[in-house]
């Protein structure tokens, strides 16, 4: 009787502008073991990343290492800067070659997408944007990120979509500052977790589901959601992220959206069209250990 053969192991990193996720698991998104670091400065957390591989793998075990990123950052696997991040919020990561400095840790061969579209992808063949041919996923948290997914896969693009970027037209009685240091008034400097605390205090869970703070932040990202339905067209939209997950806020956003396209835009206005990830805060983790199982083969390409 041949021996039976142990299911191949891989590695998953979701690399986030607060938090950092790793883990060991399988090409179904099952976890052996997983550690959340703070995305620290590169030269503390790349060292902890590479101690969690070694200890729960041995040296050459993993099969695969999937890393979603926030960027922005060069996914290009022909590009000369591939792997590094570009100029970004973040606070000693920019320039920095994310994919060089992993390959220092691990031996794995390795594919790279955004932290968002590690996400989407997690959705996409589990979750929320399973058998969706074109789907979207925005996380909504220390930023606001999406990723357009045509089949379960990214569709190429010059870099990435900056969607928290997009420039929104602002409440005529709003004059907080943007905390993008970009743009005044782009999406993620409007409506992003540092954008609410700035302007109120304190996060959207602090303050209710029906008020002027929430009703605030719901029409930016409406405004922002119904751009996407009339340049994407897209078969559903999964919001996630920290900011995403505050209690009634989809539903407020469905609404301002609803408003902002005003009768126009057809099955967007059907229910459910905009809806939480079904993985909830494990998508862009799981959706990491997936893109890990494609690892070897990006690197055959």
């Amino acid at each position: 009787m041949p021996p039976v053969r142990e299911p191949a192991l891989y590695g998953g990193i979701e690399l986030g502008g607060t938090k950092t996720l790793v883990a060991i698991g399988d090409a179904a998104g099952g976890f052996r073991a997983r550690i959340t670091l703070p995305t620290a400065a590169p030269a503390v957390l790349l060292p902890q990343i590479g101690a969690f591989l070694a200890d729960h793998a041995a040296e050459g075990a993993l099969a695969g290492l999937g890393v979603g990123a926030f960027g922005p950052i060069v996914i290009d696997q022909a590009a000369s800067d591939y792997g590094r991040l570009l100029e970004t919020n973040k606070p000693g990561w920019s320039g920095f070659d994310l994919v060089g400095a992993l390959r220092n840790v691990s031996s794995a061969p390795i594919k790279l997408v955004t932290d968002v579209a590690a996400a989407g992808i997690g959705e996409a063949r589990l979750g929320a944007l399973r058998g969706v041919a074109l789907g979207l996923y925005l996380t909504i948290g220390t930023g606001i990120g999406g990723a357009v997914l045509h089949h379960g896969l990214p569709l190429p693009a010059l870099l990435h979509p900056e969607i928290g970027h997009i420039p929104l037209l602002r409440q005529a009685d709003d004059a907080s500052p943007s905390t993008c240091r970009f743009h005044a008034h782009c999406a993620e400097g409007l409506a992003a977790g540092p954008a609410i605390a700035a302007r109120f205090g304190r996060s959207l869970n602090h303050f209710s589901s029906d008020g002027v703070e929430q009703g605030l932040v719901a029409e930016y990202l409406g405004q922002l959601v119904a751009t996407l339905v009339l340049t994407l067209s897209p078969h559903r939209i999964v919001i996630g992220g920290g900011v995403g997950s505050a209690p009634g806020l989809i539903p407020a956003v469905e609404a301002a959206m609803l408003r902002q396209l005003a009768g126009y835009g057809g099955a967007a206005t059907a229910t459910g069209y905009l809806c939480p990830p079904t993985l909830a805060g494990d998508a862009g983790i799981v959706g990491a250990l997936c893109c890990a199982a494609d690892a070897p083969l990006a690197m055959a390409a």
